[in-house]
């Protein structure tokens, strides 16, 4: 995408923030629709019995990824790019076993969907034992130099927009992160803030909040992406 053409996208999308509006969701490809290499995947971590981390007062995280991700999803859309996701509701994506392991058939479907796309950006959210920890974090495909491009670019746009104290860099994902150490194509997992951090908690459970970081998020692939 050039930069007049990037501009013009955020531009579009802070409106429709500005206003308080959903996003027209148009053109968006489902998650059934023929594969094509040339899209965007949208992957909201975890889902159905894996509701993954939680804020002290019960919000899951599941629910929160799901929410950025969606809207993530339609400002791409508004943008022109076509755009998949691995889920749309609080579920796992299993689809066909390929054993009796629920989370292993979740993660290879995941993967399968990884490596029919484009790139790929993960929605998470980060947890630790101590609360004082906090910031949005980009990890990436270490063994492909356009998933660091990608981090780069979304990190900068988060710290800009949104988190200008957040002094976390990008890292490659270690082998223990199975999604982005096995795909064939450009991934990067975006971990939004921190639930075990009460402000941050508190921020990603506001709607509104979470609307901005779509919004930050989405410059950044506008940023990158061709």
């Amino acid at each position: 995408m050039n930069g007049r053409k990037a501009v013009v996208c955020a531009a579009l999308c802070a409106a429709v923030l500005a206003v308080g509006g959903a996003v027209r969701r148009v053109h968006t490809v489902s998650a059934s629709a023929k594969p094509s290499a040339e899209y965007i995947l949208i992957d909201p971590g975890h889902g159905g019995k894996d509701p993954g981390a939680s804020t002290a007062d019960g919000m899951a995280e599941d629910d929160i990824n799901l929410s950025v991700a969606l809207t993530l999803r339609d400002m791409l859309t508004l943008c022109g790019y076509p755009v998949r996701m691995t889920r749309t509701a609080d579920t796992l994506v299993e689809g066909s076993g390929v054993s009796d392991n629920w989370k292993k058939n979740d993660m290879y479907n995941r993967l399968a969907m990884y490596d029919a796309a484009l790139l790929t950006v993960s929605i998470h959210q980060n947890h630790f034992s101590q609360t004082k920890y906090f910031g949005t974090q980009v990890f990436y495909a270490p063994a492909l130099p356009q998933s660091k491009d990608i981090a780069g670019c979304i990190r900068e746009t988060v710290v800009r927009l949104l988190q200008p104290e957040n002094k976390r860099e990008i890292k490659p994902a270690e082998k223990s992160i199975f999604l982005l150490t096995n795909t064939k194509k450009p991934a990067v997992i975006v971990e939004c803030g921190f639930l075990s951090n009460p402000d941050e908690a508190a921020k990603l459970s506001d709607p509104a909040y979470r609307q901005q970081m779509a919004f930050a998020v989405c410059c950044g692939v506008l940023q990158y992406a061709p």
